[in-house]
């Protein structure tokens, strides 16, 4: 019974995982007078997959990297580079993107 009980726990928190996943999300970079955005944006809302990651610097918007089989591969590019930017000073904040 109790294996039971852990399968069916683990099941929510997979399935709630997954639904989280699935919210686009930025970052928001400032530096000095400028600021960069790097967003997470999920091109089906059922699934992680695909994904882009999306910089916009300057006003032009660029897609870094994206991914149609490899799930988590978009967040952990952007993590990182978030992380490059604030080691160059950049100060970045998450956020909720607008859809």
């Amino acid at each position: 019974m109790k294996i039971r009980n852990l399968l069916l726990l683990m099941g929510v928190i997979g399935a709630s995982a997954v639904v989280q996943a699935n919210d686009n999300y930025a970052f928001t970079c400032e530096h000095q007078k400028e600021e960069r955005k790097i967003e997470v944006v999920y091109l089906q809302r059922e699934s992680n997959l695909p994904c882009e990651v999306r910089y916009t610097k300057s006003g032009a918007q660029d897609t870094l990297w994206n991914a149609n089989y490899t799930a988590g591969y978009c967040e952990k590019k952007t993590k990182e580079f978030v992380k490059k930017q604030q080691d160059w000073g950049w100060s970045c904040k998450k956020e909720q993107a607008v859809n």
